[in-house]
């Protein structure tokens, strides 16, 4: 039975490549988000949102994780000018050893997360097909 506690969910503390990353699931939103950051002046925040199918949440999973990496890399720039102001506006350049670089920060990440991540999309999302 899934549970009706609405909001976000610490899934844990993961290593993303050289630094450590807390991930959050929170089923009363569908999009993700990377707090490099955050307001605790702790680690990286990772949150994704449950509220959606499973291959979506993966989806996002996966597009904050690499977001987090390759901004740590330092291949991420800004587009100028940019009128929208918002992250969209990024654009990000690597070489092919920098790509097989950000899967192996991503990929070590994965296999530890998403055992956990799963086991509280199960618990906690409200999505039904």
């Amino acid at each position: 039975m899934k549970s009706k506690v609405s909001g976000s969910h610490f899934v844990g503390n993961y290593r993303l490549g050289f630094k450590w990353v807390r991930l959050f699931a929170d089923n009363s939103e569908s999009g993700g988000s990377v707090k490099l950051i955050p307001e605790d002046e702790g680690s990286a925040v990772v949150t994704v949102g449950l509220h959606g199918p499973w291959e979506i949440v993966f989806s996002t999973l996966l597009h904050e994780l690499y977001e987090a990496a390759m901004i740590d890399m330092g291949v991420r720039y800004g587009v100028s000018p940019a009128m929208s102001c918002e992250s969209s506006d990024f654009l990000f350049v690597m070489t092919h050893n920098q790509l097989d670089e950000a899967h192996s920060r991503v990929s070590g990440m994965l296999i530890d997360a998403l055992p956990a991540m799963a086991k509280l999309y199960k618990k906690y999302s409200t999505w039904e097909d």
